[in-house]
């Protein structure tokens, strides 16, 4: 039984409890007597049976409510759980790992293609820092990988050493010079970076 099936399956029950409930409640409380009262008579012999069914009736009801609860709990424990984790994890990118995830800005790209096998790639996989994108190859020596949904609100231009104006040509050249080679792509740096840098080296020259 898959998910939508089950979730199928759970309103239509919640549904039929909900209207034997509401039976339930009418034959116990409303004045059924002074329409019939052979039938005022039935209920009034088989009470007691009326009150385990509305037992019956409203625990199924308290347990949803306490399976909803638990739920939402736990799914907001774990996202905080995962957040704690991913923050822990670009904090201690070390130099290798933000020089691959910069390619993903350098390349202007959300997929790049990566050996498996490379010891960076593996820490950030394994770290769940990024994930093999849906639409892989299944190649067994290199992935199309994405940055993880999880983690892109931690991974920002300054965790992976960059900035968006504020660059000198130093450390453009430095930024270019670490690029790993087994994931560059022959593309310039973005124009931003290099206006503001010549900029800077144009009111060098002046002074």
């Amino acid at each position: 039984m898959n998910q939508n099936s089950a979730t199928t399956t759970l309103r239509a029950l919640d549904l039929i409890m909900l209207w034997l409930m509401l039976i339930t409640l009418s034959m116990l409380f409303l004045p059924v007597e002074e329409f019939s009262r052979s039938f005022a008579l039935k209920i009034e012999a088989n009470r007691f049976y009326l009150y385990v069914a509305l037992i019956v009736e409203g625990s199924h009801f308290l347990s949803r409510a306490f399976i909803a609860i638990s739920t939402r709990l736990y799914a907001g424990r774990r996202m905080r759980r995962e957040a704690e984790e991913m923050h822990n994890a670009v904090t201690l990118l070390d130099f290798a790992e933000k020089a691959l995830l910069r390619e993903f800005v350098l390349q202007r790209r959300s997929v790049l293609d990566l050996p498996l096998n490379e010891p960076s790639v593996r820490s950030l996989m394994d770290s769940g820092l990024i994930t093999l994108s849906a639409a892989d190859s299944g190649d067994s020596e290199r992935g199309m990988f994405v940055i993880s949904r999880a983690a892109r609100p931690f991974i920002t231009y300054r965790a992976i050493g960059l900035s968006r104006s504020r660059m000198t040509e130093e450390q453009i050249n430095e930024i270019m010079r670490s690029r790993p080679a087994f994931a560059r792509a022959e593309v310039p740096m973005p124009r931003a970076y290099r206006t503001h840098a010549h900029f800077q080296n144009s009111q060098a020259r002046a002074a």
